[in-house]
């Protein structure tokens, strides 16, 4: 699926879908940050139907931790 994340940062995001996901289900996570693809695990922690689910970051593959966190302070400073 693709979809839009918002309230983005190293522990996690909340993802907008109209067809919530379960609370507990594990997920893996794409996220595109400059030309570059963060593969992310995570966890469905908050539910809310017809709104969307936020989703806590358990594992990045490769330097995608260290890419997220450029990424984030990057954009407030």
């Amino acid at each position: 699926m693709r979809l839009e994340t918002t309230n983005l940062s190293l522990g996690g995001c909340y993802i907008q879908l109209i067809m919530a996901l379960s609370l507990g289900a594990r997920v893996q996570v794409t996220l595109w940050l400059g030309g570059y693809p963060v593969v992310i695990q995570g966890c469905v922690v908050t539910r809310h139907p017809q709104f969307g689910n936020g989703i806590m970051f358990l594992d990045f593959e490769g330097e995608g931790e260290q890419l997220l966190n450029r990424y984030l302070h990057a954009i407030i400073t």
